[in-house]
């Protein structure tokens, strides 16, 4: 399937819940509100055949929290999505594509974004005693920086 493919069957299907699109050489990205994000992506897995999750990257852009999955079938679809930093719950893909849960408890341990449906949110990467609503990714984060230890590699 060619780019060009990809963006027209997304367009049909969705008409304006899908926007700025932009492509690259085997790789398609777009936005959607966090409203249609479970649809569409239910629609690129089961129609389209994206079943392959390479991974979900999520950014702190101040008032918003983006969220962005990979999807990967010989081309890369990005599909971004944000949630307002001050209530950022969506809906979790993890019944359509199991492998979503590790990328989805990643999002939730940095940025504290939380999946609905996603039965598995412990930490990932943190540790079990980290601190309740620090979520070190996001701007405001004041985690400090580690120290160098002394005498250590010289």
């Amino acid at each position: 399937m060619r780019e060009e493919d990809v963006v027209l069957k997304l367009k049909e299907a969705f008409g304006d819940k899908v926007s700025d699109f932009k492509t690259a050489p085997r790789r398609v990205f777009f936005y959607t509100p966090p409203e249609y994000y479970k649809e569409v992506v239910k629609f690129l897995v089961e129609k389209l055949g994206f079943v392959h999750i390479q991974a979900i990257t999520s950014i702190d852009l101040g008032k918003e929290l983006e969220v962005m999955p990979h999807l990967g079938r010989g081309l890369t679809v990005s599909v971004r999505t944000r949630v307002p930093k001050d209530k950022p719950v969506m809906d979790s893909i993890v019944d359509l594509i199991p492998g979503a849960s590790v990328h989805e408890r990643e999002a939730h341990d940095m940025l504290g974004v939380e999946f609905k449906g996603n039965l598995n949110l412990k930490r990932i990467l943190l540790p079990e005693d980290w601190p309740e609503g620090v979520y070190p990714l996001r701007r405001e984060s004041q985690v400090a920086p580690p120290k160098p230890i002394r005498g250590g590699g010289e």
